[in-house]
């Protein structure tokens, strides 16, 4: 099947991100080195709210609009359970791998604040945030664009929702090519009880389609799920599927958006479609409109 080899692939992410200097230092994976690499120590409840604005500081403690925060990543140095990240309006240049965040006893919520922020690869940075092994986070009112591989993606996660985003233009020319990557505008793989819900992803997947290997993108790519649901989103003009659910349990699709899509079933290995179920079960598909 078509994504046999993602959780290989993904797998080698893990480790990566579990091997301190792995990758960042690898002189063969300058995508890799495009991102910021955060994995939470003290995950201890604290409610402050973080702010991050363009005209912000790094060295400045981030608890107001006045003394924001420069980058995203420096308020997810600071984060705790119980705390807010705030966005402001602007354009930011990030590409952030994130791991061991949040904790049941209370959610972490980074939001756009106003205005959706814009997080911005310039069609050279791999993701915009790759969220692993953590619990228990919002993403919402953010506008993810320009990544080469992955808008937003999670893997290893319980309690993530992705509200309310814009995804567009991501995937169009993957540079991880070890991890089998197609282009995707929301990536989720191997997470429990996870919410994608009234996202707007768009114009997501290879640019041009790459042949004669004919990869083709996902707008909502999910894989090895359980407890999960995809909700009022509306997936539309991306070069591949609209929405895949593969190897994955106890699913609800509903209230989705698919139309316009590129899809293109000539290669042998697999086919794409408006949305694309394979293997896994308990998954119930309903008031979708294709």
């Amino acid at each position: 099947m078509k994504k046999t080899l993602i959780l290989c692939a993904m797998s080698i992410f893990a480790t990566l991100l579990l091997l301190p200097g792995c990758g960042v230092d690898d002189p063969e994976s300058p995508a890799v080195e495009e991102m910021t690499w955060i994995k939470a120590t003290d995950n201890a409840v604290d409610s402050t709210v973080y702010y991050v604005s363009i005209s912000g500081d790094d060295k400045a403690a981030g608890a107001s609009e006045e003394q924001a925060f420069r980058s995203i990543a420096r308020a997810f140095e600071k984060i705790r359970p119980g705390g807010e990240i705030r966005i402001l309006p602007g354009e930011y240049v990030e590409s952030l791998a994130l791991e061991n965040f949040g904790a049941r006893a209370a959610t972490i919520r980074v939001v756009g604040w106003g205005e959706k922020p814009i997080l911005n690869g310039q069609r050279k940075k791999p993701i915009g945030i790759f969220c692993q092994k953590s619990k228990n986070i919002v993403f919402e009112n953010i506008i993810f664009q320009n990544y080469t591989d992955i808008g937003i993606g999670v893997a290893a996660c319980q309690e993530v929702v992705l509200r309310d985003l814009v995804v567009r233009e991501n995937g169009h020319a993957a540079q991880l090519t070890d991890w089998e990557i197609e282009g995707y505008g929301i990536h989720l793989e191997g997470s429990k009880n996870c919410l994608i819900e009234d996202n707007d992803v768009y114009k997501n997947g290879p640019n041009p389609k790459i042949f004669p290997d004919r990869l083709m993108g996902t707008g909502i790519d999910t894989y090895g799920n359980r407890g999960c649901t995809i909700r009022n989103n509306h997936s539309h003009d991306n070069i591949g599927g609209g929405i895949l659910v593969e190897d994955s349990f106890d699913i609800l699709v509903e209230g989705n958006v698919i139309d316009g899509n590129d899809l293109d079933a000539s290669a042998d290995e697999w086919w794409d479609g408006g949305l694309w179920l394979d293997g896994g079960g308990d998954v119930t598909v309903r008031n979708n409109t294709f």
